[in-house]
């Protein structure tokens, strides 16, 4: 007999594991009451719930195949050109400590080593600038290319931006703009909406279970994944990788988990200085887009370049455009350095048809941003 939805609550209380079959009826009576108060609230206490209680990877599948299930069948998949090897690439964003754009930033670094990145984003919902956000502030217009052709651009340039904010609007009635913290779907969720498949994926998730979410995202099907995360204390979660900070990497590819890149990706951060003061988002939402793009251009000498060429070096391995951690974050360095990421981003801009002296008009000097979260102590962090 399904569960009926006051019973599913109850369960996520006892420790007895919960059948994933009441799992996923449970959830999707939720999503299919009335909305209002109620509903709210049961959703949010299961979600939070199923992540406390471990997580447990079958209870988690079981609550994403249902949420995924009310908009599922009218997805449509594209796939890259033969023997090119696109690397999938979103966070689960609600990170505490708030950055600039250091994902897209990173994604146009390693596109420019040689790398294919099909970025997935939307804007923000708690930070200054989502990906999204960053992508029209440059002046491109990804709304008005078809997924198809920026299959192409990303062929071409190495970067292409593919929206997830419309992938999942039946779902999104129900759910979108009610939770400020991470949950269970948190887990796996947007790294399942590309509308293109692509052969690996990297994963930002602002929660320490890196190694649960990669193992999740295997069972879901992402034959070649690696889920990362950062922290310093208890203050700062981040669903990037931060130089200095507790990195914590899981990559599971064919089934397996590769010990040996995770333990990479965390001495690659480990061998950087910690400076939270130099990636701290800054209040104006320009502002904020015009930091990374200094780093893109040579021009930040901070250590925010580092920064973004620890997750530049994580891409290009993932996408096969260098051999190891190391290797990738000297040739990021060297990009960053000689300011190639830039043409990098203009050429995707002009391929876009979008508007070059809006990305012109963010190169000026920006204010500093005060440092308002205590860096915490470093954490010990196995995979």
């Amino acid at each position: 007999m399904a569960v009926s939805t006051p019973l599913l609550a109850q369960k996520i209380n006892s420790p007895a594991d919960i059948s994933p079959q009441d799992v996923h009826d449970g959830i999707a009576s939720i999503l299919a009451l009335p909305e209002g108060h109620t509903r709210d609230v049961m959703l949010g206490s299961v979600l939070t719930g199923l992540l406390l209680r471990g997580p447990r990877l079958e209870e988690v599948e079981a609550a994403i195949r249902a949420a995924t299930a009310l908009d599922r069948g009218g997805w449509h998949f594209h796939r890259p050109p033969a023997g090119t090897r696109f690397v999938g690439y979103t966070g689960s964003g609600k990170k505490t400590f708030k950055t600039i754009n250091l994902s897209t930033a990173a994604a146009l670094v390693a596109a420019t080593a040689g790398a294919h990145v099909a970025k997935l984003g939307s804007r923000s919902a708690s930070s200054k600038t989502g990906s999204r956000d960053f992508v029209d502030l440059v002046g491109a217009t990804s709304d008005t290319v078809p997924h198809a052709e920026m299959v192409h651009i990303t062929a071409e340039v190495g970067f292409g931006f593919f929206s997830i904010e419309n992938r999942v609007p039946e779902f999104d009635r129900r759910y979108g703009g009610r939770f400020q913290a991470v949950h269970a779907l948190s887990l796996a969720f947007p790294a399942l909406l590309s509308p293109v498949t692509c052969p690996a994926y990297v994963y930002g998730l602002s929660h320490p279970a890196v190694g649960a979410s990669a193992r999740l995202l295997s069972r879901l099907g992402l034959p070649d994944v690696t889920v990362i995360n950062s922290s310093a204390g208890q203050a700062v979660q981040v669903d990037e990788l931060l130089p200095g900070s507790t990195v914590r990497a899981c990559r599971i590819s064919a089934g397996g988990e590769d010990l040996a890149f995770n333990n990479a990706v965390r001495t690659g951060a480990a061998a950087m200085p910690q400076d939270l003061t130099s990636v701290t988002q800054h209040e104006d939402p320009r502002d904020n887009v015009a930091a990374a793009i200094r780093v893109l251009a040579g021009r930040d000498t901070s250590q925010a370049r580092n920064a973004v060429a620890l997750n530049a070096g994580l891409l290009m391995v993932m996408s096969e455009a260098t051999s190891s951690i190391r290797s990738g974050i000297d040739k990021a360095l060297t990009i960053i350095d000689s300011g190639a990421a830039l043409d990098t981003l203009q050429q995707f801009v002009r391929l876009t048809g979008g508007a070059p002296h809006q990305l012109r008009s963010l190169l000026r000097p920006i204010a500093s941003t005060p440092f308002l979260v205590s860096q915490g102590v470093k954490e010990t962090a196995p995979c």
